[in-house]
């Protein structure tokens, strides 16, 4: 009998008994799974979280999961919530939040190698370019004080520390003048 091409397999989630069924160049697997995987399975997005479940914990990618949820609108994730185990929940928020150096508006990603940057290193890093832009978007969702402390703990060139006490200064000068001018 001459070969019609690769078989073609096509895994159905079901929670009856397990079978394997082929016929004209097609298998269809009917694998048992639990209720919440079959729920799941019932729509495209849940399929893609299912395809993301079944990877594992310790296999799954930021990337796989970036891929997976690319066109999923916020908060459209809660739906699956209840179906979902709560590794995969966790491992989804950190794929898919914003990064803090995006929600800032800094211009550039200071937290490229680590998502979940700690505050005070971020400022650190950026104190450390000294780009007066950046330096103010700290200002502004910081806090002058905040990262003023964090400006006195660090050790930085003397360059460095030069330029950005000048800019401090100045950044305060600025909005305390516009509270004035906010106030008058």
């Amino acid at each position: 009998m001459p070969s019609t091409g690769p078989d073609v397999l096509l895994v159905v989630p079901t929670s009856g008994l397990s079978r394997t069924v082929k016929a004209a160049g097609h298998t269809v697997q009917f694998r048992r799974m639990s209720q919440r995987k079959v729920q799941l399975a019932a729509s495209p997005k849940g399929k893609a979280l299912l395809g993301l479940w079944t990877r594992g914990m310790k296999d799954l990618t930021t990337l796989e999961i970036q891929r997976a949820m690319g066109d999923w609108a916020e908060g459209e994730i809660d739906s699956y919530a209840a179906l979902i185990p709560a590794w995969l929940r966790t491992a989804i928020a950190q794929a898919i939040a914003p990064r803090k150096s995006v929600k800032i508006g800094l211009s550039g990603a200071y937290d490229w190698s680590n998502p979940n940057i700690k505050d005070d290193v971020l400022i650190g890093k950026v104190l450390e370019k000294h780009k007066f832009e950046d330096v103010a978007r700290l200002c502004f969702y910081y806090g002058v004080p905040k990262v003023k402390r964090v400006f006195k703990r660090r050790a930085y060139e003397p360059m460095t520390r030069a330029s950005v006490t000048r800019m401090l200064s100045n950044i305060s000068k600025g909005l305390r003048a516009s509270q004035e001018q906010a106030n008058a």
